[in-house]
C-alpha cells in the first residue's frame, strides 16, 4: 500500500519530467496507468468514478478542457473493466489486453469529444499524429508497472492470508 501511495505522490512530477524528456513525442500517460493499477482493487463502478476524478485532476493541473481527460479515463476504466471481467488468469497477455482496451477506450472517447467540441472531423489529424507514440509508450510502461504492482499485490495477499 505504501508503494501505491508513493506512486500517486510522484505522479504529477513524473508526468511533467517525462513530458520534458520526451519533448518532441508525447509522454506515456501515467494518469491512465494510475487508473489501471486500481483495476484489481476496485469494483468497476468505483473504478470509473475514481478514473473520472483522476482525469479531472489532470485537467485542473494541465489547464485542459475541464472534464475531457476525465471522460477519457472513465472510458478507459470501462474498457479495462470489461476485459478484466472476461479473463480468468493474470499474466502478460491479460495485462497487454487490459492496457490495450484502456487505451482504445480512452482514445475512442477523446476522439468523439474532440470532434464534438470542434465541430469537424478535420481535428482528428492531430489525434493520428499523437496516438501511436502515446499508445506505444503507455503500453510499454504500463506492462512494466502493472507486473510490478501485481507482484506487490500477490505478496500482500499472501501475507494477509498468513495473518488470518
Amino acid at each position: 500500500m505504501i508503494w501505491l501511495a508513493l506512486f500517486y505522490l510522484l505522479l504529477l512530477p513524473a508526468q511533467g519530467l517525462l513530458s520534458a524528456i520526451l519533448l518532441p513525442w508525447p509522454a506515456p500517460d501515467l494518469f491512465l496507468i494510475a487508473v489501471l493499477l486500481l483495476v484489481r482493487r476496485l469494483s468497476p463502478w468505483q473504478l470509473i468514478i475514481v478514473a473520472y476524478g483522476i482525469g479531472l485532476l489532470q485537467d485542473l493541473v494541465g489547464h485542459g478542457v475541464l472534464g475531457l481527460h476525465g471522460f477519457g479515463l472513465a472510458a478507459a476504466a470501462l474498457g479495462a473493466s470489461l476485459v478484466r471481467a472476461q479473463l480468468s488468469q493474470s499474466g502478460l497477455f491479460e495485462r497487454a489486453l487490459i492496457v490495450s482496451a484502456a487505451l482504445g477506450g480512452k482514445w475512442l472517447a477523446l476522439s468523439a469529444a474532440i470532434v464534438w467540441l470542434s465541430g469537424s472531423v478535420d481535428s482528428l489529424k492531430s489525434v493520428v499524429s499523437v496516438l501511436p507514440f502515446d499508445a506505444g509508450f503507455t503500453l510499454v510502461l504500463g506492462l512494466w508497472l502493472l507486473s510490478w504492482v501485481e507482484a506487490r499485490f500477490e505478496r500482500a495477499s499472501i501475507l494477509r492470508r498468513e495473518l488470518v
